[in-house]
């Protein structure tokens, strides 16, 4: 190859970068227009990705022209080869979509409890991890090795996965410590107790399986962990016992 001939190919590499870049903000702006349906802005995006990838594309086949002619011989033979591959992998993500659609459909009405913003990471975490594992079937189609992505997704599969049990396994633990106090208070505590301890005085009104309720001397009414009556000093009055205080907006007696 000539001088001429290196120079053409970075020419038709850099002219192909720079076209596609420009006919990437083009279509970004065209179909991301505000005055554009909901649907077609949010396809904004991807068609600019392709446009870019477009303009790469032609440009390195020029390049690949100049560099060896022959080659774009076989090229109309690979493409066509090819193609029923691509279409493959394509399928695959369609209905990878519609399946994390129907799950997160699915799913909604057994996260509705949880608090808005963690069920959108709930939902969005199962889409993704669908997507993920279609895309990762899809390359695989097209003939690409994903041994070291596989073994990289599953390392972060098993990673997110012991995170979640340890972090189950530490709260029940929380738990369970919290509910074995409670019933050693259950046999101590009587409703209308004075319980005085280093950090709180009030008098029980109702002993739950977590924490003591406990009404103050200034009208409050306080929950405090059980553990804490466990491990440190208290000291329970009851030579003037009265009924413990209800809870503000509880029943009234008639």
């Amino acid at each position: 190859m000539t001088t001429a001939d290196w120079i053409t190919v970075v020419v038709a590499i850099v002219g192909g970068v720079l076209a596609g870049m420009i006919g990437s903000r083009i279509v970004h702006r065209v179909v991301g227009a505000p005055s554009r349906p909901s649907a077609l802005r949010q396809a904004a995006g991807p068609l600019a990705s392709l446009a870019l990838s477009a303009g790469v594309v032609v440009g390195l086949i020029i390049a690949l022209g100049v560099v060896s002619p022959s080659a774009l011989d076989q090229l109309p033979r690979d493409v066509i080869a090819f193609i029923p591959r691509v279409m493959s992998a394509a399928i695959l993500v369609i209905l990878a979509n519609v399946l994390s659609s129907f799950a997160q459909a699915g799913l909604g009405p057994a996260v509705a409890r949880l608090p808005a913003a963690t069920q959108r990471q709930v939902l969005s975490g199962i889409r993704l991890t669908i997507l993920t594992l279609a895309v990762l079937l899809a390359v695989r189609q097209l003939g690409i090795d994903t041994t070291v992505v596989n073994l990289g997704v599953a390392a972060v599969f098993f990673g997110i996965a012991g995170a979640l049990m340890l972090l189950v396994a530490l709260g029940g633990r929380h738990v369970a410590t919290e509910v074995a106090s409670t019933r050693v208070l259950r046999r101590l505590f009587r409703e209308g107790d004075l319980v005085r301890t280093e950090a709180h005085e009030g008098r029980v009104v109702a002993v739950h399986p977590t924490a003591v309720e406990l009404a103050t001397a200034d009208g409050r009414v306080i929950l405090v962990p059980s553990s804490q009556f466990v491990t440190g000093t208290i000291t329970i009055d009851r030579s003037q016992r009265t009924p413990a205080a209800p809870p503000a907006g509880g029943p009234q007696a008639d």
